[in-house]
């Protein structure tokens, strides 16, 4: 849709919603039913149906032969969570280590110290460091996720030390999502550019659902909804921040979408392999010949005993290779799993076995998954929240008008990978490195991380130290 056309339709809201719902992404039916117990191996009746046997109803027809009666049995239905745990490996490497923000303010400009100290102050009002992780998971599940700022009062002393103290609003942000029921709609031209985005929904009034629509602009954001005969405008604000408001993260395919029939194959082994165990887990004894007599067994655990003549035999029956197959079949799908989607494989059983390893063979157990958290620092979550940070300073300059000069500053955000470390052999390092003079005290507490106030801690050793040689 052209900007022009956007614009022309404005005025008969109409036909503009219904435009914008044929523009509606589709959301995939496995990120819909995200949760284990809404898989189709617990929900779908067809895909995995219960069984029909036959059972004696103990009487017998004209003929002397038993009768039987049909019964549905169900079978097992195991469902996993291997979709969640590839998120949360992904959103975690690539965010949990948090986002700082690079900036350097430049010499001649007195009022860039203030811009990036109102941002800072921003991102942690806003507690932005857990919302960018809830954000990439709803996107790496839904595909698309909008992020709108906003303003509000704000509380007396907020800009306290920082900048004006008579500034009176402060920026704040929601979260739009298909989780919540919304339907999110990227609108872009035909170089692919955004030229606004729409959100659909619906609100309870009374005991009726209405349908509404908010239609973000570049200069205003406009809420449509739908009256007793036809679409009306609701509200339409204005946006005096000199940016669009409104941010969109997306991805082109689910987080688990190249392994989702492995997934499902999972769930049908573990189904079949319950079904299995059900019937056949204990052996059957099975008796060919005559046999007299037998003793023993019962409730107790005593050994049973029997009489077998004339060439009788008693044996287990018992599947071979089948369990065995199945069970391979499982590991190697569980492995190729782990290792096309790039998700450490890394159980309470393994984990015993790599507290001593060296910090070299650490990294190279996660660099797939690291390169891939790079990667994803490097393109989407990257560009989203360089995009965030460049909102942020036009905001500011609205909120503060005396930072306006500092727009242009330079600023993108900074990302660090947090993995497993070998706190011996670092340490280790790091008092090697300052007993051969190669690295100073000070930076050596740094290094090691000991407490949040390295400036500190270092002058209580010097302290120490002064008083040791007195």
């Amino acid at each position: 849709m052209e900007l022009s056309e956007l614009k022309t339709l404005l005025s008969t809201p109409k036909e503009l919603v219904t435009k914008i719902q044929e523009l509606a992404p589709v959301i995939p039916e496995d990120a819909v039913n995200f949760e284990p117990e809404q898989h189709k191996v617990v929900t779908d009746l067809t895909y995995r149906p219960d069984r029909k046997v036959e059972v004696p109803t103990g009487e017998k027809d004209e003929n002397n032969e038993k009768i039987y009666r049909t019964d549905t049995k169900p079978v097992h239905r195991i469902p996993s969570a291997t979709q969640k745990q590839i998120i949360d490996w992904s959103v975690n490497l690539a965010l949990s280590g948090g986002i700082e923000i690079d900036c350097t303010p430049r010499d001649g400009f007195a009022t860039d110290e203030v811009m990036l100290s109102m941002i800072k102050k921003t991102w942690e009002d806003n507690k932005f460091d857990y919302l960018a992780q809830e954000i990439e998971r709803l996107k790496q599940r839904f595909l698309t996720v909008l992020l709108v700022w906003y303003s509000v009062p704000a509380d007396e002393g907020f800009w306290e030390g920082i900048g004006r103290k008579d500034s009176k609003f402060k920026m704040r942000c929601v979260i739009l999502s298909p989780e919540d029921g919304d339907t999110i709609v990227p609108i872009r031209d035909q170089y692919k550019d955004m030229i606004g985005a729409a959100r659909l929904y619906k609100v309870k009034v009374g005991d009726k659902d209405v349908e509404k629509m908010d239609l973000f602009l570049n200069d205003k954001y406009i809420t449509f909804a739908q009256g007793e005969s036809d679409w009306v405008i609701e509200t339409s604000t204005p946006i005096t921040y000199g940016k669009a408001n409104f941010i969109l993260d997306e991805q082109k395919r689910t987080e688990w979408a190249d392994v989702a029939d492995k997934i499902n194959r999972v769930e049908e082994i573990d189904s079949d392999t319950a079904d299995e165990n059900q019937t056949s887990a204990f052996p059957i004894l099975a008796a060919t010949g005559e046999i007299l007599a037998a003793s023993g067994g019962g409730a107790s655990n005593t050994r049973k005993t029997f009489q077998l003549e004339n060439g009788a035999d008693l044996k287990y029956v018992e599947s071979e290779g089948g369990q065995e197959s199945a069970s391979t079949e499982r590991k190697n799908l569980r492995q190729d799993i782990y290792t096309e989607t790039a998700t450490p494989q890394i159980s309470l059983d393994t984990a015993s076995f790599t507290g001593n390893l060296p910090g070299v063979s650490i990294e190279m157990m996660f660099l797939p998954s690291t390169n891939k958290a790079r990667a994803k620092q490097n393109g989407s979550i990257g560009i989203f929240h360089q995009r965030n940070l460049n909102f942020l300073k036009s905001a500011m300059a609205v909120i503060n008008t005396d930072v306006k000069p500092s727009i242009g500053l330079p600023m993108k955000p900074k990302f660090t990978i947090e993995l497993p470390r070998n706190l011996t052999e670092e340490y280790e390092n790091i008092v090697k490195l300052v007993a051969a003079g190669l690295m100073s005290k000070d930076t050596a507490i740094r290094k090691l991380k000991f407490t949040d106030d390295p400036d500190a801690e270092y002058a209580k050793i010097l302290e120490e130290a002064m008083s040791s040689n007195s």
